[in-house]
């Protein structure tokens, strides 16, 4: 994606790679003679290709495998393909803090693969030519560069994938728990997968994202109810409403405490939020400071740290809420694995401990199937 992870689609691409000593930069444009027939393959270089058209937090990012350049309407696209493992490389420490102990990172690795071998068999960006992205959609990927202790979890469990009844799972893994999991059935789902459990965990109270608190001013929150467009789809709003905010309502919490129903209301009608991104996106603490549980204070972000909350509400001043954890709460908690593993867990036992009757597999080395056992 683009620097803001806004688009697929780029305006111009700048090319950086090492060759024959000396560094070749080359920028590419929908007008670029190149690409006028048909996707350029950027062939694999030593030292890898580097893109100085994106910024990631490492800066501009380094992609090992080649790199295919699509020309398109909507802007050029830009394939990587490279090795399930190596990527994975680019994965872990992009998702997991390096400096963790090394049960937890090798849990973390397991999780990735498996993850992003469902996505590659579910075949979401297949219009796209791709099998995943490299945003928090799918996992963020050359966000940070390989260090040495990922690399070695990635190396020590290669191949490793979480199965269940011999299908892979989705194995859904988030940063700090509120003190309890949960399962997909905060996104709406009917009935929990068999293999995800709503599990006590309490190795990570101590963490800082583990309690925190934020207000939110009542106009931010009005000036985004006003006119707010139903989705029923993405469980957005019900119905539709504009007019002055006038009160905020949890009506919902799912059984480790998430907020799947927030009702909002204001003078000339009402609309329920029905999905934890939807309510995390709606009390978005942008431009609000947050105060974790240590006393250190973090700049809000367009999402809320979670979805399990209590509401404090003053109407025509602030909204308070107080939270505990960050992420969806979904799988395995990740500053909940670390503390296990320094504890002595090993990383079955991690993986265990938050998906339910599973198994670690072998995956043929390309395509992601099974090996028989």
């Amino acid at each position: 994606m683009d620097t803001d992870f806004q688009s697929y689609f780029h305006d111009s691409v700048t090319v950086v790679y090492h060759q024959e000593n000396c560094e070749e930069r080359i920028t590419y444009t929908p007008e670029s003679p190149e690409l006028a027939d048909s996707p350029l393959i950027v062939a694999e270089k030593e030292g890898g290709i580097r893109i100085t058209t994106i910024e990631r937090q490492q800066g501009n990012p380094l992609y090992e495998g080649t790199l295919e350049i699509r020309n398109t309407p909507d802007g050029l696209l830009l394939i990587n393909e490279l090795p399930l493992e190596s990527y994975l490389e680019s994965v872990v420490p992009s998702e997991m803090p390096s400096s963790y102990a090394r049960e937890a990172l090798k849990a973390q690795a397991v999780c990735a693969r498996t993850y992003a071998c469902r996505q590659m068999q579910e075949a979401v960006l297949k219009d796209y030519g791709a099998d995943v992205d490299d945003s928090v959609r799918f996992q963020v990927y050359a966000n940070i560069a390989p260090q040495e202790s990922t690399t070695n979890a990635v190396q020590e469990t290669a191949g490793q994938v979480l199965c269940q009844g011999g299908e892979l799972i989705q194995a859904y893994y988030f940063s700090t728990s509120s003190g309890a999991t949960s399962t997909d059935e905060i996104w709406g789902a009917e009935e929990a997968a068999s293999y995800l459990k709503a599990v006590d965990c309490d190795f990570d109270e101590n963490e800082p994202w583990s309690s925190w608190r934020v207000t939110i001013p009542w106009q931010a929150l009005a000036d985004r109810s006003a006119g707010y467009c139903p989705d029923k789809e993405s469980g957005g709003a019900l119905g539709a409403s504009s007019g002055k905010l006038t009160a905020l309502e949890i009506t919902r919490k799912n059984q480790s405490g998430a907020v799947t129903g927030l009702h909002v209301i204001t003078e000339d009608g009402s609309f329920q939020l029905t999905e934890e991104y939807s309510i995390r996106e709606f009390l978005s603490p942008a431009g609000c400071t947050i105060t974790e549980k240590d006393g250190s204070s973090v700049q809000g972000s367009t999402l809320l740290p979670s979805a399990y909350f209590t509401m404090e509400t003053v109407p025509g001043e602030s909204v308070t809420l107080l939270g505990r954890g960050y992420g969806h709460g979904v799988g395995m908690s990740q500053t909940a694995a670390n503390q296990m593993a320094l504890q002595g867990f090993t990383y079955p036992e991690i993986l265990n401990y938050f998906f339910k009757d599973i198994e670690i597999n072998q995956i043929e080395k390309e395509d992601c199937g099974l090996q028989e056992k």
